[in-house]
């Protein structure tokens, strides 16, 4: 029996509903009988995930892995990528449906031996609606952002670059840090629109901004570990540690309370401006392309009192408690 080509390795945590479109979809690639195996990596769901696989008939092999407890997704990922038989790991995210053209879209790009990873666009589906500031949104349309909810990597240049940074517990900056790493070993990473995905629109809470800005230890972690790449791919505007916005908050309230120590009323003025322009700044950036009505700028206006203050705690806690790592080489 040959080994398949592709393996699909998909992290899981009590989303069965949405495991099950996922694994509806990928009944409906083109690929030949035995190309493809499918790995589901259960992170410790307490929905009845497993006695939903057992009685599905897939034409595809899928392996289910379980663990006891929580352990995040970099590690579901490498325990996946341990058990693949394939040189091709394809990972997705459990809440997403695949187009049909998925795997051919991205295979023609591994004839080039120097092509380590393959990113794929991802896409809300087409009759989702306008997204409220408290939506969670997964887009990628340019690449260069390396989500691990669409992509594609040779297995030996992935074990070459020692995998997913199982430091990174929770969902954030794994992906990047992975890519990151596969960069600085001078392999490619291209990207390929046509190898498309779609990600559901989520309600993300009135709460997400504050869950949000404990992310930034990650933030702290992934500059350490690559500071060029860092400054190379993510953006001022809202891609690294602090969006741009959050600057003149920072900024702001220094000039203003020396302004007011040493009663300097311009200066006080100018600390008063630019603290005021921070805070609309970064409102406006999580409002803009949004619906968004009174009651979201009700709930969002005082956040954004908060918020920055909140994500420059972590991002120094992110500091300390990685301050002895180096750059990676």
């Amino acid at each position: 029996m040959h080994s398949p080509k592709l393996s699909v390795i998909v992290p899981t945590y009590n989303r069965r509903a949405l495991l099950e479109q996922l694994l509806d979809s990928l009944q409906a690639l083109r690929v030949a009988p035995g190309e493809m195996e499918v790995i589901v990596v259960d992170d410790g769901s307490t929905d009845g995930t497993a006695m939903m696989l057992a009685a599905r008939h897939d034409p595809y092999p899928v392996q289910y892995l379980h663990h006891a407890t929580a352990a995040g997704p970099a590690a579901a990922r490498n325990q996946g990528a341990e058990a693949a038989q394939a040189e091709i790991l394809g990972f997705l995210d459990s809440d997403v449906v695949v187009h049909p053209d998925w795997w051919q879209a991205a295979a023609p790009h591994f004839n080039h031996p120097k092509v380590a990873a393959v990113e794929g666009a991802t896409l809300p589906p087409e009759n989702a609606g306008r997204p409220t500031p408290f939506t969670h949104v997964i887009s990628n349309t340019q690449g260069g952002s390396f989500l691990t909810c669409n992509m594609f990597y040779r297995k030996k240049a992935f074990r070459k670059a020692g995998g997913f940074d199982t430091r990174f517990i929770r969902a954030n900056r794994e992906d990047t840090d992975l890519a990151f790493s596969i960069i600085e070993r001078n392999y490619r990473i291209e990207f390929e629109p046509k190898c498309l995905v779609e990600h559901p629109l989520l309600n993300a809470g009135k709460t997400i901004f504050f869950k949000k800005t404990g992310y930034g230890v990650y933030e702290a972690l992934l500059r350490r570990k690559h500071p060029a790449l860092y400054r190379k791919y993510l953006k001022w505007i809202d891609g690294r540690a602090f969006p741009v916005f959050y600057w003149g908050i920072f900024s702001g309230f220094l000039l203003g309370a020396t302004g007011l120590l040493y009663q300097l009323p311009v200066l006080a003025g100018l600390g008063a401006g630019a603290f005021l322009s921070g805070w609309a700044g970064s409102v406006y950036a999580v409002c803009r392309k949004r619906k968004t009505g009174l009651r979201d700028l009700a709930f969002l206006i005082p956040q954004f009192l908060i918020i920055p203050w909140m994500r420059l705690f972590w991002v120094i806690c992110g500091e300390w408690k990685y301050r002895k790592i180096k750059e990676a080489k």
